[in-house]
């Protein structure tokens, strides 16, 4: 027996014991036998509560076992105490990702380059966030790094088509989406990408023989069946395309996001062909996994609406400078997701002197820079980046919004500064530069604030249409609401309070118009929207679907068609199954 300490406890393991446990939970590891490995691992840090290579261990089980927030706990445990470890950040940055905390996950993968700066796997996961993000330039520049140090990997080729199809550099986007088929003919993967970045180009014929490669190479093929079904129209009950779906839907699948893209593409196969019953059961199916998550996120959503509401109200605005001199390059478009914004940059794009940037992040970068700056929570860790949840957490004075009271005139003026400098290098020659993240409705008071001049379009559109729409839609992350008819009902009808307090204290900065007006009778309100920009009139404008950009929404179909009035009246169709909807709605539904 070993001898006993005074007080009756036993002496600590040397370091001997402690190597040798540790070998084992490497060994075990290493075998697969996960719970053993993770037992040699925990009992190294109850001696050793620092050990870097035990945390790193459990880290990565936790990740293997699915448990991804207990990862990230331990990865940032890990970190805190020893911050060199580049595969400890891009690991952390990919759990990031999957969560949807983008901007958090850009800084792990910065953090891991500051350590490595050879790190091959964080330029690519880099590049590939800051696509993700719409950030375009340095996104390009991250991938090329990426393939400079891994010029035959076919993942980063692929990517790196992406960035450029999005920029409209399209030879070069080919000439990339070759590269990588060259370089992994066989992979289905790289075919759906292929498919997206033709898709993103407007040149559907060829995408869909991408995605068709992709579910031969992989007939369970999950996204590249969904994007086959969002693709065209099915009308043919023979349609050879809607067999490969059905063939991908009965390989079964066992995650709820792969399930989820299954159901979505069988439901729009059922939606063309007027099977109202059959599509709604599907959807449904779609969503069902994720309604707890639509839930949570409308509360915090609403409240936060409210906030806005109270620090930028019509005494914020009263003292603030006025817009006469104010840059007039900024345009942002917003509106719920599937209102027709897609619809509205697009006929801004056609005119000569506007280019339609898409989707950008710049405006909630700003925000958590704003927030940062006011002594928001930050994690060191990530270059001093801060969530966006916790910027927008608790309505202290140093969360957003209320952060921006502290902000003095100089801040306010470079915060601006940045957008534009943004936009110019977007589009240098462009007197106008659309920005169509739907979700800047919740942000129009710092827009207003930190870009006097910007100009607003709100989208509006029959609110159970809208909803039925994004109910059917494959949203990725942030906006979980989606998930449940209920949820999007109250998202709705909070968001239609927060755009009549918007428009009570913007005035004139901001034009809204009704999707449903859009499409019936295009030229009035497309004229109305030129002159809100302060812009000549371009008969090219009503002819939105000639525009060759790149445009990668769940509208990319669509806006490439003329403009029509099918998407109209489209709830009515499922009007059995909207009671939830309805519920949510509430007074909103009644107009």
């Amino acid at each position: 027996m070993g001898r006993r300490r005074k007080g009756g406890g036993s002496r600590s393991p040397g370091p001997s014991r402690l190597g040798q446990w540790l070998r084992g939970a490497f060994d075990a590891h290493r075998a697969r036998d996960l719970r053993e490995a993770e037992r040699l691992a925990r009992r190294v840090l109850d001696t050793a509560p620092d050990q870097p290579d035990a945390l790193h261990l459990l880290a990565t089980i936790a990740r293997e076992n699915g448990r991804n927030d207990l990862a990230i706990d331990l990865y940032r445990r890990l970190l805190r105490r020893h911050p060199a470890i580049p595969i400890a950040h891009n690991s952390l940055g990919n759990l990031l990702q999957v969560r949807g905390e983008w901007q958090e996950a850009i800084a792990c993968y910065e953090a891991a380059l500051a350590h490595d700066s050879r790190y091959t796997s964080a330029y690519f996961n880099l590049g590939r966030a800051l696509l993700h993000m719409n950030d375009l330039i340095r996104a390009e520049h991250y991938l090329r790094q990426a393939a400079a140090f891994a010029p035959d990997d076919a993942q980063v080729r692929s990517r790196l088509a992406r960035s450029l199809v999005e920029q409209g550099r399209q030879e070069e986007a080919m000439a990339e989406t070759l590269r990588s088929i060259e370089l992994d003919p066989g992979s289905a993967q790289i075919h759906n990408d292929a498919g997206v970045v033709h898709s993103t180009a407007g040149d559907f014929d060829t995408a869909r023989e991408h995605y068709r490669k992709a579910l031969a190479f992989d007939p369970g093929n999950a996204k590249a069946a969904l994007n086959l079904a969002k693709s065209k129209r099915f009308t043919d009950e023979r349609d050879e395309d809607a067999a490969r779906i059905r063939a991908a839907a009965a390989h079964g699948a066992a995650d709820k996001d792969t399930q989820r893209d299954l159901h979505l593409a069988l439901g729009k196969i059922h939606d063309d062909r007027g099977e109202w019953e059959a599509a709604f059961t599907h959807y449904e199916q779609a969503n069902l996994p994720f309604t707890a998550a639509a839930v949570e996120q409308v509360e915090s959503s609403l409240a936060l609406m409210d906030r806005m509401c109270t620090v930028f109200d019509a005494d914020w605005f009263a003292a603030r400078p006025t817009a006469a001199e104010a840059d007039p390059t900024p345009v942002f478009v917003v509106g719920m997701p599937r209102s027709g914004t897609s619809l509205v940059e697009q006929c801004l794009a056609a005119h000569p002197a506007v280019h339609g940037a898409g989707e950008l992040s710049a405006i909630l970068r700003l925000v958590t820079e704003a927030a940062a700056h006011a002594g928001a929570e930050t994690d060191p860790l990530t270059t001093g980046v801060a969530s966006m949840k916790a910027v927008m957490r608790s309505g202290a004075g140093t969360s957003y919004p209320e952060c921006v009271r502290v902000l003095d005139d100089a801040r306010v003026a470079a915060l601006g500064e940045r957008y534009i400098s943004h936009l110019r290098a977007l589009a240098p020659e462009a007197a106008r530069v659309t920005d169509k993240l739907p979700g800047n409705y919740l942000h129009l008071g710092f827009i207003a604030t930190i870009l006097p001049g910007a100009r607003i379009i709100h989208c509006r559109r029959d609110p159970l249409d809208n909803a039925v729409s994004l109910y059917f839609t494959d949203f990725m992350v942030g906006h979980e609401y989606s998930n449940d008819l209920r949820a999007i009902g109250r998202q709705i009808r909070g968001m239609r309070a927060l755009m009549g307090h918007w428009e009570a204290v913007l005035g004139k900065r901001l034009l809204s118009l009704d999707y449903e007006a859009l499409v019936a009778n295009p030229e009035p309100l497309t004229r109305a929207m030129i002159t809100h920009l302060g812009l000549e009139w371009d008969d090219a404008c009503l002819r939105p679907h000639e525009v060759a950009r790149a445009v990668r929404t769940a509208s990319a179909w669509q806006v490439r068609q003329p403009v029509y009035r099918r998407s109209a009246g489209r709830a009515r169709r499922y009007e059995q199954f909207l009671g939830p909807l309805r519920e949510g709605l509430g007074e909103a539904s009644e107009g």
